[in-house]
């Protein structure tokens, strides 16, 4: 492909505008376009009709390169094969231009000289490289391919899918040999999955950084990593911006939020960590809130190793636990915890054994 040079023509339809910038399966149609040229340098232009088309390209054609492709924005299933091919044809043919079902192969020196196109005979390659993006239906029918697509690219080199069906992954996520996936996955944008990872069911990862072992389930990941063999959910939300270190719990109905957990860390159910720094080898019992937030502006929480948080305590930045604090369970904690110290911050209980008001206490009793 290092002689071909590229014109991609933008064309816009009624019913989906732009289709050069309709996004699909993570990138543009414009940018699969680009793919199916490879390494040949590329130009984007407005398409306005194709009688008069080479001199629409004329001023963008690269005299250098001994073959022009001409392009369309709304084929985006174009492959380079194709592409590849159409070539083959106009050179053991000798012939100046091939046309294909949608778009053009050229001899750069013809496209230079010639006003017009004449040609009626079409070239048929790849059908499917040419299903045209003019209506939300057909739109629908090309993501379905790509996405097939997509999956088989992966699963030739090793990766495991239970279920190609209900699963999808975008164009630029990057998955290890030997990764397993499971039904209803969905996979976005620069996430990638390292060796051994594991996702049984049900997950929305967006950016993620997976580390070698990690399993996630029925989990929601933005924009974050998981450390090494770390197991996350099910039903864990991790937002953007999140670091969790290797050898960690992260159970279900915990959501964690622009905080770094360190090592061997335990936040096994119903918790919330808020703009919290976390130590290594803690433990954060069920229902502990990490309060980050007073109305008007967010604190931070730093958490230093071995710390224990007991059940439903309320942590209220910004408050430091340092080494080895335990926090007794349902404490709200407002200053800092010193290392090894044991904090207590809840009101003393008091039982009023001649209570005339309860009305679930035998009568003989009132």
């Amino acid at each position: 492909m290092d002689s071909v040079f590229g014109i991609i023509l933008k064309v816009h339809s009624d019913v989906l505008g732009d289709t050069a910038a309709t996004p699909l399966l993570g990138k543009t149609m414009l940018d699969w376009v680009r793919l199916s040229l490879g390494d040949a340098p590329t130009v984007a232009v407005d398409c306005l009709g194709d009688v008069t088309l080479p001199v629409l390209v004329r001023p963008y054609v690269d005299a250098s390169k001994k073959y022009t492709v001409v392009l369309y924005s709304d084929t985006p299933l174009i492959s380079k094969k194709t592409v590849v091919d159409a070539v083959a044809v106009l050179e053991n043919g000798n012939l100046n231009v091939v046309k294909m079902t949608r778009g053009y192969v050229f001899r750069t020196g013809f496209l230079l000289s010639c006003e017009r196109l004449y040609t009626d005979n079409t070239y048929y390659f790849t059908e499917e490289d040419f299903l045209t993006a003019d209506s939300p239906h057909n739109l629908a029918l090309i993501s379905d391919v790509m996405r097939t697509r997509i999956l088989r690219y992966h699963c030739e080199r090793g990766v495991r899918f239970t279920d190609l069906g209900t699963t999808l992954v975008e164009g630029d996520v990057v998955i290890a040999p030997g990764v397993e996936i499971g039904p209803q996955n969905i996979l976005k944008g620069q996430t990638v999955l390292r060796a051994g990872v594991k996702l049984p069911y049900a997950n929305v990862i967006e950016d993620g950084l997976i580390g070698e072992g990690a399993e996630i389930n029925s989990s929601r990941i933005y924009r974050s990593y998981i450390g090494e063999r770390t197991k996350v959910g099910p039903f864990a939300y991790i937002r953007p911006d999140s670091i969790i270190g290797p050898d960690c719990r992260i159970g279900d109905f915990v959501e964690i939020k622009k905080s770094i957990v360190g090592a061997g860390c335990k936040i096994s159910h119903l918790s919330y960590v808020g703009d919290c720094e976390m130590g290594d080898a803690c433990n954060i019992g069920c229902g502990v809130v990490f309060v980050n937030y007073d109305g008007k502006d967010k604190f931070r929480t730093k958490v230093g190793n071995r710390v224990f948080v007991g059940s439903n305590s309320n942590i209220i930045a910004p408050v430091v636990l340092e080494d080895g604090a335990f926090v007794a369970a349902g404490s709200t904690l407002t200053s800092d915890v010193p290392g090894g110290a044991l904090a207590i911050a809840r009101a003393r209980q008091i039982n009023k054994p001649d209570w005339q008001g309860n009305k679930f206490a035998p009568k003989e009793q009132q």
